[in-house]
């Protein structure tokens, strides 16, 4: 992970406590975990580690006024004492620290970031320190985080381009005509993104062919692809911290009118979507946007998207941010330098599937796409 320069820190600061003093909430307690980190990460360049004991759980408890404390396994406490320029403490002390907080404050409304995934147990610590009272829930670092730095925004172009590496090489391998398996394209695409200067891998790569892509998620297997398949791909890379997620669809060999149509009306969708982002169009009226051209194309059936489940998500350290979610409910406006996916999900049972997936920032005045590989892929 990149180290933070210390002007983007002080900026991220400043925004949150005053959208604190906004919201009047006396401070914030933001937690993550090692799938959703950005919440902890937003503040310092730790991240909760997965599969030992309670690593994957960290939390930075801010005060309005004040210094923040960033609270980490004690196993982990050494690497992120040594990445973090504040205090960092056993997560094992979070309940006294926020007992000492909250006498600080009278009785003051603590905020918390990441109550949709915060253990029970863990909550039942900070309630029970807070004599019985419930933090409160809040967007306020979603919100904050939806909007991005030039930094990172030069970073996720970085890992948008580690993306489109993995995709050409996916174009390549399937243009020779030999036969790979899902899991053997999977590792190529991975072995690319890694080799190119990619940290790693941001979720596990899928890749689905035949009737395996009529299913919306799905690991890649050792099914062999065969000529006449959709391929669904949906892929992302980690560098510095910050994570792409994108999907891209592909044909084997010749295919039937059927899946073109099929190919084009995912592509279409998020074409319609990108030309009508703007700053000051909610995030429901961007979605119904993309949503209607599916709709109108006749795959209400066959589309998640367009029976109503969104059509994009933030985007940023986490593949999956809160904000700004493109849904049919999210009253949220967009505003330049949100950085957000576009997508289209289309999957019928035995003709197959894709999933067109763009990685979009908002402009003055529209939209960049900042992953460039074309999105009609056909030979």
């Amino acid at each position: 992970m990149s180290a933070m320069p210390l002007q983007e820190f002080d900026d991220r600061m400043r925004r949150i406590r005053s959208a604190l003093e906004i919201t009047d909430l006396g401070g914030l307690l933001a937690y993550g975990d090692c799938w959703r980190a950005s919440n902890v990460s937003y503040f310092t360049s730790f991240r909760p580690l997965d599969g030992v004991g309670d690593y994957p759980t960290a939390a930075v408890l801010l005060p309005r006024h004040g210094d923040p404390e960033l609270f980490v396994a004690e196993g982990a406490m050494g690497w992120a004492a040594d990445v973090t320029n504040f205090a960092v403490r056993n997560i094992a002390d979070i309940a006294g620290a926020v007992t000492a907080w909250s006498a600080q404050h009278h009785g003051a409304a603590l905020g918390l970031a990441g109550s949709g995934f915060i253990p029970a147990v863990l909550l039942d610590r900070v309630t029970d320190a807070l004599g019985g009272v419930r933090p409160t829930p809040t967007d306020v670092l979603a919100e904050v985080k939806a909007v991005k730095s030039e930094w990172e925004i030069d970073i996720l172009r970085e890992a948008a381009r580690f993306n489109d590496i993995a995709m050409e090489v996916i174009r390549v391998a399937l243009a020779t005509g030999k036969t790979y398996t899902e899991r053997e394209l999977a590792r190529m695409a991975d072995a690319a993104m890694i080799d190119a200067g990619a940290d790693g891998v941001a979720f596990l790569s899928m890749v689905q062919s035949g009737p395996r892509a009529s299913w919306n998620l799905a690991l890649p297997s050792d099914r062999p692809i065969q000529r006449g398949d959709l391929v669904l791909t949906d892929i992302g890379a980690r560098y510095k911290g910050y994570s792409a997620d994108g999907g891209r669809g592909f044909s084997y060999g010749d295919i039937t009118d059927e899946q073109r149509s099929l190919m084009e009306a995912s592509v279409a969708a998020v074409e319609a979507g990108m030309a009508a982002v703007r700053p000051g169009l909610s995030a429901r009226e961007l979605n119904r946007v993309i949503q209607e051209e599916l709709v109108t194309r006749g795959y209400a059936e066959y589309s998640g998207e367009a029976r109503g489940h969104g059509t994009g998500h933030g985007t940023g350290m986490d593949p999956e941010e809160e904000q700004p979610w493109i849904s049919p409910h999210n009253p949220i406006v967009l505003t330049p330098d949100m950085v957000f996916t576009l997508k289209a999900t289309i999957t019928v049972p035995v003709v197959g599937g894709l999933r067109t997936e763009r990685i979009v920032r908002v402009t003055e005045s529209g939209s960049e796409a900042l992953d460039q590989f074309p999105m009609l892929n056909t030979w």
